[in-house]
């Protein structure tokens, strides 16, 4: 995961930490805490990866955020909350997807 691949992961990172304030999680708190935590662990694996070039446990870590942000909206659904939109589901898909394979790209 150098140049280009880290580069995706920083990238979905950062979307999940800010999708919770930007893609309309409605009332569903859990999933924005994931989201923010598995974004700022994607950040820091990408950030550290790209200064050191020694993490080489980062390349099935990645893989495994990238699983459990796809599938949190529907694995971490409560009964009392608002749904998230479509488009936060759509956008944790994609993301997860991106953190998933770009490791598989380098």
């Amino acid at each position: 995961m150098i140049g280009a691949a880290a580069g995706f992961v920083l990238l979905a990172g950062i979307y999940l930490v800010l999708a919770p304030r930007i893609a309309g999680f409605g009332g569903a708190g859990v999933l924005a805490l994931s989201n923010t935590l598995v974004g700022l662990v994607l950040v820091a694996f990408a950030i550290t990866r790209t200064a050191t070039r020694r993490l080489s446990l980062i390349g099935w870590v990645v893989p495994v955020l990238g699983a459990w942000a796809a599938l949190s909206p529907w694995l971490l659904r409560q009964a009392g909350e608002t749904q998230p939109s479509t488009a936060a589901l759509v956008g944790n898909v994609v993301a997860g997807a991106v953190a998933g394979v770009a490791p598989a790209s380098s």
